[in-house]
């Protein structure tokens, strides 16, 4: 089943599960949910139609990803297995439909794309224009950074216990990270459900949107807003829309580490009292890759200070590991922190959340 297919399915049974459902007394939720789930799916479709090509001189026709390609090994990686080498002098024709940083022997560099062969050597396209050149005359090439990016997931951590108390509880994240040429979106919706003895004991909802425009790589700027509840805090909702400037300090080799700082404007209705203005923030996101890709440590931090009423700062952490389960599988742990100096009165400040899941990317 094609990935966007099960993307769907995936989404239209998460709809139903019954403690996941936004209430019926605020059509404002409900309407939000509808357009991140809508965002999510759209981002989830298929982001290669066609595959790469290595036609050998033997006449083996190979189809899969290009890897790195140099004067002696060509790298591909079929749908069907993980990604070999072959010799590249066994190599006939080079077909790629994404561009290549491409380094040649003496130096010189160029981005293009590989379009067959012609007479022995390999037709690059360069800037729409044709540049013959021998594979023995290559010395480094890889994938330039592709115009569209895309990362989906869905992670869900759930817990039943059975006996003198019968209680389950749900943490249920799902994200994406989309990046078309200089343009960059981040979003992220989070759910917790925790049931005890037949009664409902928590219910947050949290939504987050991201903007980038990356005008000076690795400098950007762009919008951020997000949507918060969390009635067993007396937190009817919270809005944070803000401006913001930031900057990518690793975003290379499995590795990311970007932060940034915003100004804008705050609403919330928290204990019976609404109230508005001014809030600065702080966010930064950092993911790792370990052995090999096969772990990945994450870290994401939200600091938010209201210029408002009693002048609240409000901070949230997530941070775990995810380790391969098989191919686009993953287990998860991770820990959640959230912490308030000015919490609704009767309520505690702080608030942690440890789970134990499986998750999985598109």
């Amino acid at each position: 089943m094609p990935s966007s297919m099960r993307t769907a399915s995936l989404i239209r049974h998460i709809i139903h599960l019954p403690y996941l459902k936004p209430p019926k007394y605020n059509p404002m939720t409900t309407k939000i949910y509808k357009h991140f789930l809508c965002f999510l799916f759209l981002s989830a479709l298929p982001t290669t139609l066609f595959a790469d090509k290595l036609t050998m001189k033997n006449g083996d026709i190979i189809s899969g990803i290009l890897g790195e390609v140099n004067a002696d090994k060509i790298f591909i990686k079929p749908a069907y297995t993980e990604e070999f080498s072959v010799d590249a002098n066994e190599v006939l024709s080079i077909h790629a439909d994404t561009a290549f940083e491409i380094e040649m022997a003496d130096g010189n560099k160029f981005v293009a794309k590989f379009s067959g062969s012609q007479n022995g050597e390999q037709v690059a396209l360069v800037d729409g224009e044709i540049r013959m050149i021998k594979i023995s005359q290559l010395a480094v090439v890889t994938e330039a950074e592709a115009y569209y990016q895309r990362d989906t997931h869905i992670d869900l951590g759930l817990t039943i216990n059975r006996g003198n108390t019968d209680s389950q509880n749900i943490l249920l994240s799902a994200g994406t990270r989309v990046k078309v040429g200089i343009h960059r979106h981040l979003a992220e919706l989070t759910f917790r459900r925790e049931q005890t003895d037949g009664s409902r004991s928590k219910e947050q909802d949290l939504l987050n949107y991201q903007y980038n425009w990356i005008f000076e790589d690795p400098w950007y700027t762009g919008l951020a807003a997000s949507y918060e509840r969390d009635p067993f805090r007396e937190l009817d909702y919270r809005h944070i829309v803000t401006a913001l400037f930031g900057r990518d300090i690793y975003n290379s080799n499995g590795r990311l580490l970007s932060i940034n700082v915003g100004i804008g404007f705050s609403a919330e209705k928290i204990a019976r009292i609404s109230d508005s203005g001014a809030v600065g923030t702080w966010n930064l996101i950092y993911n790792q890759d370990i052995v090999g890709g096969g772990i990945k440590f994450f870290h994401n931090q939200n600091l938010a200070y209201q210029f408002f009423g009693n002048n609240n700062t409000i901070f949230k952490t997530n941070t775990g590991f995810k380790f391969n389960v098989v191919k686009d599988i993953y287990a998860k742990i991770s820990l959640r922190y959230d912490y308030e100096t000015e919490p609704a009165v009767g309520t505690s400040a702080d608030d942690t959340t440890l789970s134990i899941g499986i998750g999985a990317k598109f």
